[in-house]
């Protein structure tokens, strides 16, 4: 079975407990919370020890920790985050002015794992103030449009495999919400497609 791990920052988080997982199709996607992105490092560095073969950081990260992560990693395992579009850069922004001054807004994450059920595979946490840190998987592009289509959040994150035209999709599904996606490296290119082969 392959496995991969898409990881988080969450205050106060404990990397050892705070872990959803879900499989499917011979893949095990594993999503861990960190504290900081300082500690994230370490902990992926471990998971990938683990038998991790893929590492996907939430655009929490930016290109400074996943820069960070990699270091960590080296060529043990190929690093992707998460990135976004030109079509979601304003709506990020004020996601992310609004984070800074301490809003907390309600996130979706969708995970693409083979034979998901969307309405089973599926993890809401609460924050306070009503918002919620949702997590589901989805089988494909049509699941993901429809869950994407029933929540209202800040931001939705695709990974375990997304292309550029789920990105579409998912935006205009969810009415124009930012919506972020893996990207990798030239170093972590041919590593990554070779793991979804």
């Amino acid at each position: 079975m392959s496995q991969s791990v898409v990881i988080y920052p969450l205050p106060d988080a404990d990397p050892a407990k705070d872990r959803i997982v879900f499989e499917g199709g011979g893949r095990r996607v594993t999503l861990v919370a960190v504290p900081d992105e300082e500690k994230a490092a370490p902990v992926i560095a471990g998971l990938v020890d683990e038998g991790a073969g893929l590492v996907e950081l939430c655009g929490g990260f930016g290109p400074v920790g996943a820069a960070r992560v990699i270091a960590e990693v080296g060529d043990r395992a190929p690093v992707g985050a998460i990135g976004y579009g030109g079509e979601s850069l304003a709506a990020i922004s004020r996601y992310h002015l609004a984070f800074l001054a301490g809003e907390v807004q309600s996130e979706l994450f969708l995970v693409l794992v083979p034979g998901a059920d969307p309405d089973r595979d599926r993890v809401v946490r609460e924050h306070g103030g009503g918002a919620r840190f949702t997590t589901v998987a989805v089988p494909d592009i049509a699941a993901a449009e429809r869950v994407a289509a029933e929540h209202r959040v800040g931001l939705i994150e695709l990974f375990g495999g997304f292309g550029a035209d789920a990105v579409a999709r998912v935006h205009a599904a969810a009415g124009g919400a930012p919506v972020g996606s893996i990207t990798y490296g030239l170093e972590s290119m041919d590593a990554a497609a070779a793991f979804r082969a």
